[in-house]
């Protein structure tokens, strides 16, 4: 079922032997020597929904079977079990330098098609587009050529696009803009023109997405205007007959350049002010000898809130503890950035998050955290002790939990399932409750991406929500927030896809599908499962449809002694999923309902 060979030094062909393992579900074959083209016979693989075959020396075109991967057109197979244990974790390498990401079981790794950095050539047929269960396609470093194809807009489950550095033509379909999943784009260095696509993911994109594509337009570095109402052009061209002349260009670039400067100095002395009565120690120094966190080591700041557990704390000391953010550290990752673990000289345990990518991004998510945790303390959140400005880098300081996330011992740990029993389960869901109660109570805090991986388990396992990066706050008598599409595919609340709004019963969604999964121990999304059982909540609301809520629940906390407490907590589950959020209860009613399960049971 796995096939797995990374980074072996193979050389030869990918061997014809392979098209023999009829089930197989993940084939990893990159980082190797190998040359030849890509058999046809791959697309014939029923089960197969993971393919690396990236940074090899393979040749030749995409083949069209590839379009015909089964797993991947309806995301269903007979024959397969997608929850097979891997009895060893196995380690994906991302980068020459990384050690890998690490997978534990074959449902744990994303439906994926990765032939990056080869020497594929011709073009990318548009039958491509049947692929809807795809969420990785990375084409990137190839000799690829011919125009993109519009028909990739309908993988709507697509997160990862890159097609950069190869020599495509033509125009960004503007129907990208319906894929609300996707959260990295690239198309850099080809010779593409004309607009880039509006609206949607497109406004989260950095400008390094396009570059090297000196046709494009519609970034602010390059906006777009029409020629005789009959096609697009940058605003401004390099001919002899532009608009303006090289000293007007000249003398804008340098009034821009001025107008940052004095925009950049201003930030920085907000930066520099903030927080003053919340500050145990601001240190503008770099100690010690350069570190390769980052390339702009000039800007150093360290802000410690007065409860810290981590006073006395100094820049320096603060990498050394991760040391300098060895790959060996590194214990979780998220949208924007990895977190090491830490081990600060006075002996306490933290968890530093590193947060990378675009600034723009970087510093929405950066600023999110540190306010909505600087007014949130509760002993179901997790505790930020303080953050970090290094250089182009944000650093967030946390508290260590020792049992990592709800979703590790769900889905990746082999055994986890099993060690976490029903009153522990229980537990959990009622701390996680308490948590999300206190964010829309005292700070009127949306929180935006409830999950089980950023559901963080101490040494007692108390739950601690965590990841505030999308939270926003409510202002008082403010019903909702204007929002994009964001969040994790499987616990994002219908109406948000409607109406770009988030409110407080959008945070009662996630929180019922996180309920689910501690009731039966699957994902929201089964990617790998039958078409019947993909979709964690419609296949629960069909079970219970049928009278079969016994076959809901996980076998491992099967039991008829809970068996009321079990259907009492699926019954609040349902509330909290109900389609139209005026129905749905508020957080409060959940805890309330929760607190009680195994006293007086569910109340109406």
């Amino acid at each position: 079922m796995v096939f797995a060979l990374g980074n072996c030094a193979l050389s030869g062909q990918i061997p014809i032997w392979l098209q023999n393992c009829r089930k197989l579900q993940v084939l990893d074959l990159s980082w190797n020597h190998l040359n030849g083209s890509i058999p046809p016979w791959i697309g014939q693989m029923d089960n197969l929904f993971y393919l690396d075959f990236s940074n090899n020396s393979l040749t030749g075109e995409i083949p069209k079977s590839l379009t015909e991967l089964k797993s991947l057109i309806s995301g269903s197979s007979s024959s397969s079990n997608h929850t097979t244990a891997l009895g060893i974790p196995l380690y994906v390498k991302r980068n020459q330098s990384a050690n890998g990401l690490q997978y534990n079981q074959a449902s744990s790794f994303p439906p994926s098609i990765y032939l990056s950095n080869n020497r594929i050539n011709g073009t990318i047929c548009p039958e491509i587009g049947q692929l809807k269960q795809l969420h990785v396609l990375d084409l990137s470093r190839n000799v690829i050529t011919g125009s993109i194809p519009s028909s990739i807009s309908d993988m709507g489950n697509l997160e990862v696009l890159d097609l950069s550095s190869n020599n495509l033509y033509g125009s960004i379909p503007a129907s990208f803009n319906k894929l609300t999943f996707l959260s990295k784009f690239s198309v850099a260095n080809n010779h593409l023109q004309g607009a880039i696509p509006t609206g949607g993911q497109f406004l989260s994109f950095p400008g390094s997405s396009f570059e090297g594509n000196p046709g494009l337009c519609g970034t602010i570095d390059s906006p777009c205007r029409a020629i005789n109402n009959m096609g697009i052009q940058p605003a401004i061209s390099s001919g002899s007959n532009s608009k303006f002349g090289r000293s007007s260009i000249f003398g804008i670039t340098i009034s821009v350049g001025v107008a940052i400067a004095v925009l950049v100095a201003i930030v920085m002395l907000k930066m520099s002010r903030r927080g003053v009565g919340d500050v145990v120690e601001d240190l503008d120094e770099e100690t010690g000898r350069p570190h390769r966190l980052s390339e702009a080591l000039g800007y150093s700041k360290l802000v410690l809130f007065q409860n810290s557990e981590c006073k006395d704390l100094t820049v320096a000391e603060l990498l050394k503890s991760t040391g300098n953010f060895n790959q060996a550290n590194i214990i979780g990752c998220g949208g924007f950035g990895l977190v090491y673990k830490a081990n600060l000289p006075n002996g306490v345990k933290a968890a530093v998050k590193r947060l990378s990518g675009d600034c723009g991004q970087m510093e929405r998510e950066f600023q999110a955290e540190v306010e909505a945790l600087s007014r949130a303390q509760h002993r179901n959140l997790v505790s930020l002790q303080g953050y970090c400005q290094h250089g182009n880098d944000r650093l967030l300081i946390y508290l260590y939990m020792e049992n990592g996330s709800l979703d590790y011992w769900l889905h990746e740990r082999v055994d986890g399932g099993s060690l976490l029993r029903w009153d522990t389960r229980l537990k959990i869901a009622q701390g996680a409750g308490h948590g999300l109660a206190y964010l829309h109570k005292e700070p009127n805090i949306i929180h935006r991406d409830i999950k089980t991986s950023n559901i963080l388990l101490d040494e007692k396992f108390e739950a601690h929500l965590a990841d505030f990066g999308l939270s926003r706050l409510l202002h008082p008598y403010d019903t909702h927030v204007t929002t994009d599409l964001v969040g994790t595919l499987g616990y994002i609340p219908p109406e948000y896809s409607q109406t770009l709004t988030a409110t407080f019963k959008g945070d009662v969604y996630s929180f019922g599908v996180v309920l689910l999964e501690l009731l039966t121990g699957r994902r929201p999304v089964e990617v790998c499962k039958g078409k019947n059982c993909r979709d964690l909540v419609s296949w629960v609301f069909q079970m219970k449809y049928e009278k079969r809520e016994e076959e809901i629940f996980d076998s491992l906390i099967w039991n008829k002694n809970y068996e009321k407490q079990l259907l009492d907590v699926l019954g609040v589950a349902c509330k909290c999923l109900d389609q139209d959020p005026r129905r749905r209860p508020s957080i409060d009613q959940v805890v309330l309902w929760l607190d009680g399960v195994g006293t007086e049971g569910t109340k109406e």
